[in-house]
């Protein structure tokens, strides 16, 4: 055996085993596996985007329109208000090109505008809320929005308010009229 090898074998033997970390979300559930801040996350999205961990809360983005909006969520996933909240977003494209950009608090969220002929192929998410500096990783966004494109929202708001765009019947977050099938 080579001293390659041997080396190669001692250091596999001594690495730890990766344990995903493990936090309830609520009293008395069940607890779930989180690898690290930022990784991708298996609850569902509330608002049809992509979540990450970020310390004790979660990130979401969804990529609309030549825009990103990004929600602060709570450990149920809940939108949570952005009271002395700020961030920033660095998006890499698909060509390489690397842009840092403001996010701008709205309503429940945060919005930032995405250069035009644009297409994201990462976002680095980084915001102060709560007294907390918190950040996260939005990769394969590229191919993330091909398949968004696929499976489009088919119902709206008939007021067209913003984040109302859904793929199943529902009510309108924002006014709570009933959204409609798109034609």
């Amino acid at each position: 055996m080579k001293i390659s090898q041997i080396l190669a074998a001692t250091l596999l033997l001594a690495a730890p085993l990766t344990v995903a970390a493990q936090h309830s979300h609520k009293p008395g559930t069940a607890a779930h596996g989180h690898k690290a801040a930022g990784e991708t996350h298996a609850h569902k999205s509330p608002h049809g985007g992509t979540v990450r961990t970020a310390g004790k809360y979660h990130l979401e983005l969804v990529q609309q329109a030549g825009e990103v909006h990004v929600y602060l969520l709570d450990a149920n996933e809940k939108t949570m208000p952005l009271d002395r909240s700020t961030g920033t977003a660095m998006l890499l494209s698909t060509a390489g090109k690397t842009t840092s950009v403001k996010l701008t608090p709205t309503g429940d969220h945060f919005v930032a505008a995405v250069p035009a002929g644009t297409t994201l192929r990462t976002a680095i998410v980084s915001l102060k809320a709560n007294g907390s500096s918190l950040s996260a990783r939005f990769e394969k966004l590229d191919a993330a929005a091909k398949a968004s494109k696929a499976t489009a929202a088919a119902y709206t708001c008939p007021m067209n308010c913003e984040g109302s765009a859904s793929d199943k019947p529902g009510s309108c977050p924002k006014c709570g009229m009933a959204l409609v099938k798109k034609s």
